[in-house]
């Protein structure tokens, strides 16, 4: 009965901070009020949330974050957390964990914490990602290398992109063509030229449609190529509407 008690307890405590955090959502809520009503007994949602709305109070909620960490030890929440509030302090914490690589630590975790200082992050960590035989952290080391990617040079940009493809899973490759299709450089279309001729049908549509949008000499030539040589119909006729709309946009402009 007292342990039935007991928990009936925590439900109607979590109860009510759900309650004051739906309340005070229309405007930010006091880091030492969540600081307060984080429990490490609470649910596992309630304790991102709180963690979360510390993570996004920049310094101050930082602050309120090490705190729970020198008590309670690291936990996913303030990993989450670390890598909202944008400080240089948490930043430099993410990385020493990633570089430790304790087993209770989700690697995915820090690689999400981490992906928005990816113009930063050593190389090495960069590549260990994007080479990482876990998907999901492969998909936050390219999302590392998108934060990274204007310091590039083309030919930087594809080795790193190339690393990424080598395993060719479509989730992966679409994220790799979302980064490409912002650059005109020549030797980008090409590879985006290649992708739509060796990829699955959902990377090489999408590389197709990316192609569409570079309006560059050189992703016309690539698209012209393709509705001439592509075999297969609803891609043919992708590259020609591709084509035909850039043709416009040049007569436009």
């Amino acid at each position: 009965m007292a342990v039935n008690n007991q928990c009936e307890s925590v439900v109607s405590s979590e109860a009510e901070i759900w309650d004051q955090l739906h309340t005070k959502r229309r405007k930010p809520i006091a880091p030492e009020w969540l600081y307060e009503h984080y429990s490490v007994d609470s649910s596992r949602e309630l304790k991102l949330i709180i963690c979360e709305q510390l993570g996004h109070q920049g310094s101050e909620g930082w602050q309120k974050i090490k705190t729970l960490i020198e008590t309670h030890g690291v936990q996913h929440e303030f990993i989450r957390a670390a890598g909202l509030c944008h400080q240089k302090e948490a930043f430099r914490w993410l990385l020493s964990l990633m570089t430790d690589q304790q087993e209770h630590i989700d690697c995915g975790d820090l690689a999400e914490a981490l992906a928005c200082w990816g113009a930063e992050i050593p190389e090495q960590i960069l590549i260990s990602c994007i080479l990482h035989h876990s998907q999901k952290v492969q998909l936050s080391g390219v999302a590392m290398l998108n934060f990274r990617s204007y310091r590039l040079s083309a030919k930087e940009l594809l080795n790193y992109c190339d690393m990424a493809l080598q395993r060719n899973i479509d989730s992966i490759n679409l994220e790799v063509i979302r980064i490409l299709q912002r650059r005109d450089e020549d030797q980008i279309s090409e590879r985006l030229y290649k992708l739509c001729i060796e990829g699955s049908d959902a990377t090489s549509l999408s590389a197709l449609k990316a192609l569409g949008c570079m309006n560059s000499a050189t992703s016309r030539q690539c698209l012209k190529r393709l509705s001439e040589t592509l075999s297969e119909r609803h891609k043919k006729e992708l590259a020609v509407k591709q084509l035909s709309q850039q043709c416009v946009s040049m007569q436009q402009d």
